[in-house]
């Protein structure tokens, strides 16, 4: 952490140092021991609101997930002065289930998660205040400063982090404790440690999303398997194409220096032919010669090699298909089972159809006009009032024709001469047909 910004011996940067680190009496006060948390219950939980705090940054900057109390006397050292609190900052977070003693950590887990969880989180906090109450009587303290704890806030963290960034793009997909730190510092641009990333790879475990394995042969290194899903043990076939693509990539690294090595001899050469040592020269280009032929054979390989593993895969491939034609073909067989035949199905669509025809017929039925004979009078009465009332305007027109025709005689008896008396009549014989014209007919 020397390229890195430290304040005050603290091993945080600027930003995330605490902004009273700097304030000789608040430090002084921090510093020191609790007091009895009844006198004043309010300082008393500030003052370890600022260790805890304080613990779970340092730990998160420095990808770690477990510690001693030496470890935070010497990360939190100031002007030469260690924290005289943590021993109780360290009681309240067992207390609190956040962190559980490494070596309760590295036992053999449980038969089952929920059984370990049990043991870990209930049983053993249970213990440790029966004992806590005894030590208070006696005036001892059980607090060990070299024990090692385990965050459990961190390493979950951790974890997290970790299966986030590991490709996860087979369920086959292994790797060594090297190639996952170098990978995490490749994608964090942060080193973790080995031992942290072992305790969080255990935790993992517990989870059941790692499955780790001492590889065969000569290099027995421990190999680890990432799944997002339960994963499973890790079979011979995993671990031989494991080693196969390891092969593969060392073969492309060599090729890679061969080929740069090439690049110098021929440099090599033309700096000879420059100088006009032409002997060293031609003894330069029979490296190069023999150099080439390695490189081809070392080609050859990786192309085998690259065979054998798309070979592998495509085995794996149709292994997986063939399992799915399996159990498609085992569904089918028990559909048949349940009734679901040519013959079942006929006869399900005839008795289908037979209820579309009786639907149809109850339908056709229910829409017909229903007779009543009280509609049937009525239409009867309706009819007799319709002729009396025909009968009624024939005479009325009858008679107002009959008026007309005596008006219109003494009309015809009239001269040009009369024509004002003309116009009277006519205005008179107009208002009566239009009085006496019936409205219907």
């Amino acid at each position: 952490m020397n390229d890195k910004n430290i304040s005050n011996d603290l091993q945080l940067p600027s930003e995330k140092v605490p902004k009273c680190w700097n304030q000789e009496e608040r430090m002084n006060a921090l510093f020191s021991p609790f007091r009895s948390k009844s006198a004043n219950s309010q300082d008393w939980i500030s003052k370890y609101k600022f260790w805890h705090d304080l613990i779970y940054e340092w730990l998160k900057y420095t990808e770690q997930c477990s510690f001693s109390i030496n470890d935070l006397n010497e990360a939190f050292k100031r002007k030469g002065c260690v924290p005289l609190c943590l021993v109780t900052v360290i009681e309240e977070l067992i207390r609190h289930n956040e962190i559980i003693p490494e070596t309760d950590f590295l036992k053999e887990q449980c038969e089952t998660w929920t059984a370990w969880s049990f043991d870990t989180f209930l049983r053993k906090p249970i213990n440790w205040s029966f004992g806590k109450m005894k030590n208070y009587v006696v005036g001892q303290s059980i607090i060990n400063k070299e024990m090692r704890y385990i965050y459990i806030p961190i390493i979950q963290e951790l974890g997290d982090n970790i299966l986030s960034i590991v490709e996860i793009k087979k369920d086959n997909t292994l790797y060594s404790i090297p190639e996952i730190m170098v990978y995490y510092k490749s994608k964090t641009k942060k080193e973790i440690s080995e031992n942290t990333l072992n305790l969080v790879l255990e935790w993992l475990r517990r989870k059941h999303k790692v499955t780790l394995k001492k590889g065969s042969g000569t290099n027995k290194e421990l190999l680890v398997k990432f799944s997002m899903q339960i994963v499973t043990q890790i079979t011979e076939v995993e671990e031989g194409t494991y080693k196969l693509m390891k092969q593969e990539n060392n073969l492309i690294k060599e090729i890679e220096l061969m080929e740069q090595k090439k690049l110098n001899i021929l440099n090599e050469t033309k700096a000879y032919l420059a100088k006009g040592l032409r002997q060293l020269a031609k003894t330069c280009l029979k490296r190069k010669v023999e150099l080439e032929k390695t490189i081809e054979k070392r080609s050859q390989a990786l192309a085998n090699l690259r065979i054998i593993i798309a070979n592998i895969e495509d085995t794996r491939s149709n292994s997986a298909v063939l399992s799915a034609y399996k159990t498609g073909s085992e569904i089918l067989t028990k559909m048949k089972q349940s009734g679901l035949i040519q013959h079942n199905v006929v006869d399900i669509m005839d008795n289908i159809n037979e209820l579309l025809e009786e639907n149809e017929e109850v339908n056709a039925t229910m829409s017909e006009i229903l007779s009543n004979d009280s509609d049937a009078e009525l239409e009867k009465e309706l009819m007799e009032l319709l002729n009396e009332n025909n009968t009624d305007i024939s005479a009325t027109f009858a008679e107002s024709k009959s008026e007309i025709d005596q008006l219109e005689q003494p009309l015809s008896d009239l001269h040009i001469d009369d024509l004002s008396l003309l116009d009277k009549n006519i205005t008179a014989l107009s208002s009566v047909k239009i009085l006496q014209e019936p409205e219907c007919l």
